[in-house]
């Protein structure tokens, strides 16, 4: 008799699996996890908790960071003029149902030495702004979209990394 409860908790167990929304995550590329290790080393050297990747601001990220290096611009705005904050918030990571809501980013781009995780957490880590951003003792979500583009941009040919950090926290 236990057998046939087993097979119907399986069946509806898969059957709510596979309705459920996808919250597609894909796991980190390698520059990625290595631009994750330098931020929270970062945090660690002042003190502060580490932050964890979330799905939603991950998706924003690597969104953000594609469209810079497929329409060649760099900018916190999208393509079609949407600020950074709006960017997050359409990606879900939203507001609305959260006493408490903040999010900070950092951008770059670069090639050769400079596309390196190390040389944007070094150029991250000289630009004040950008230093405040990482250093947000508030901040425990992130999501690091690191993208390469083999059609150049600006002044360099080939190869060019688009990074992308948006970090944040929210609470109920």
């Amino acid at each position: 008799m236990k057998t046939p409860i087993v097979i119907v908790l399986v069946t509806i167990l898969g059957t709510l699996l596979l309705a459920a929304p996808a919250l597609a995550y894909t796991p980190l590329n390698r520059y990625e996890k290595r631009l994750l290790t330098l931020v929270n080393k970062q945090r660690a050297k002042h003190g502060l908790p580490q932050v964890r990747t979330h799905s939603r601001l991950l998706n924003a990220a690597r969104a953000h960071s594609a469209e810079m290096g497929e329409k060649k611009y760099f900018s916190h705005s999208s393509a079609s003029g949407r600020n950074w904050s709006s960017r997050i918030i359409s990606h879900g990571y939203k507001r609305t149902g959260y006493r408490y809501w903040k999010a900070g980013e950092n951008i770059y781009y670069g090639s050769g030495l400079y596309s390196s995780p190390t040389a944007v957490i070094k150029a991250w880590m000289a630009s004040k702004p950008h230093r405040a951003v990482i250093l947000t003792r508030a901040f425990r979500n992130v999501g690091i979209g690191a993208v390469k583009t083999t059609t150049g941009y600006g002044s360099y040919k080939g190869t060019v990394w688009f990074f992308t950090l948006d970090l944040g926290r929210r609470i109920r």
